[in-house]
């Protein structure tokens, strides 16, 4: 079987896609469970993407470990996919950060025709709190911007 680093990174995108739709409009139904799934899903995407670009190392010019533990918010989705993959760290965390706390917030924003739901996470690491989705959102501008120093260009699917 062939794994492509387009494929993953595809992948992680429409992950998020879904992350972004249940965080601003998820229409009339929402649940709390939702967010918290679809922020680990993007996580673990993200975070992997790592491995099938290390597959092919005809694609890399630089370290990608080392690229992740430079990122802050690369970082820290290597810290939440791992501690969710292995019920908790083993090992120092990349960040250097601890994910102390985790709240759900499940809005319901009024309109004339009804309701529209939404729920994002906010994630408390070492005292700080971060918004899933603007982390997710950094984690891809880090992505593609590791991408670009090592020219590799990903076409649409």
């Amino acid at each position: 079987m062939d794994f492509k680093a387009v494929d993953k990174y595809w992948r992680m995108i429409r992950v998020y896609n879904q992350l972004k739709r249940i965080s601003t409009n998820n229409g009339s139904e929402i649940s709390n469970a939702e967010s918290g799934d679809a922020t680990e899903d993007f996580f673990c995407q993200c975070y992997h993407l790592k491995d099938w670009l290390i597959k092919d190392k005809s694609l890399l010019k630089e370290d990608v470990e080392e690229f992740i533990n430079k990122s802050p918010s690369l970082s820290l989705a290597a810290d939440y996919c791992n501690s969710f993959k292995h019920a908790g760290l083993k090992r120092p965390p990349r960040s250097g950060k601890l994910i102390q706390k985790i709240n759900t917030h499940v809005n319901f924003d009024l309109t004339t025709t009804g309701f529209v739901a939404s729920s994002r996470l906010e994630i408390t690491i070492s005292g700080k709190k971060y918004d899933s989705l603007v982390l997710a959102e950094n984690c891809i501008k880090d992505w593609d911007r590791f991408l670009r120093q090592n020219e590799i260009t990903f076409p649409s699917p």
